[in-house]
């Protein structure tokens, strides 16, 4: 029996996209599929969309929510999952046609936990790849998913996960920035093996409107947030290497949003939410071992004397 891979796709109101998202998947080389489309409160015609789909194929659900964010939407599609592994694919976004073979005959070959290809960044909803005969996979590890090329771990999209350490992990809900790369390092720190392939199997839609192209607003400070639970979870994790990039995220986050807030509306919201995140966090920071002795001096001194009073 071949292994089945639930595909989660959380939809809101994308009502032209959803249609070629779900035939990149319904056309894919790979036939065991349950497809999980979770409708987060969509108002416009995506539902339908959906539901014209599941019936002509037994392999789309549909599942329907109140208006809750993406990091509900994807605990709910973890939730109603049943497949041996987990690949989570947003609503605007469309696979490669080889896309899920090639990632389970990865990990069926090297027993990884996750395994992770490269993606294609683009304004186009027809790219068409050839068909690759020739592929392999690399085992990596933390510091190479978060901090060289593309910085494949800061996302949940192109990979594909063991359930059983997939339902482990919770994306963080009422964060509206950051909350996948937040349940990739929590996903490694239950010590997955992953390996990846150089192979784009996933198109990554760069649409108007979209969350990470759109102007400043009061959701995305919740970054601060995002990682502030994030080294909550981890403070006692014996990852020091995961531990570590948590403390950097969080206090690159409320310095960063301190800056680019000042002078707008949410200059005040931006202050607050960066105080609290660095007053709770920069004695575990300044202990830090992992981050160097200049970046830990040079936080304090722009965090403590310069913004904390």
């Amino acid at each position: 029996m071949q292994p089945t891979v639930s595909i989660i796709i959380p939809v809101y109101n994308i009502e032209n996209y959803i249609a070629n998202c779900l035939e990149s998947v319904l056309n894919q080389s790979y036939s065991q599929l349950e497809i999980i489309c979770v409708d987060d409160g969509s108002n416009d015609s995506s539902a339908q969309i959906i539901r014209s789909f599941a019936k002509k194929d037994s392999r789309v659900i549909y599942v329907r929510q109140d208006n809750a964010g993406v990091s509900a939407a994807r605990n709910k599609g973890l939730d109603t999952a049943t497949g041996d592994y987990v690949f989570f694919l947003d609503g605007d976004d469309y696979l490669h046609r080889q896309a899920v073979e090639i990632l389970v005959d990865g990990a069926v070959k090297t027993g990884a936990q996750m395994i992770c290809s490269d993606y294609t960044v683009t304004k186009s909803l027809d790219e068409k790849n050839a068909d690759y005969s020739d592929y392999d996979f690399v085992q990596t590890d933390f510091e190479t998913l978060f901090t060289k090329g593309k910085t494949l771990g800061k996302c949940c999209f192109a990979k594909l996960i063991k359930s059983e350490i997939a339902k482990k992990v919770r994306f963080f809900e009422g964060v509206a920035m950051g909350e996948d790369g937040c349940y990739i390092v929590l996903i490694l720190n239950e010590n997955a093996n992953v390996f990846v392939t150089d192979k784009p199997l996933y198109y990554y839609y760069v649409r108007q409107g979209s969350a990470t192209k759109s102007a400043l607003t009061e959701k995305k400070l919740t970054i601060v947030n995002a990682y502030d639970r994030l080294c909550d979870i981890l403070a006692d994790s014996p990852n020091k290497n995961i531990k570590a990039f948590a403390l950097r995220a969080v206090f690159y986050q409320l310095n960063h949003k301190r800056r680019l807030y000042k002078g707008t509306a949410y200059e005040s919201l931006a202050e607050k939410v960066c105080k609290q995140a660095g007053k709770k966090h920069l004695k575990a920071f300044m202990k830090e071992k992992n981050i160097s002795l200049t970046v830990r001096l040079m936080h304090f001194i722009r965090f403590k004397l310069k913004f904390i009073k």
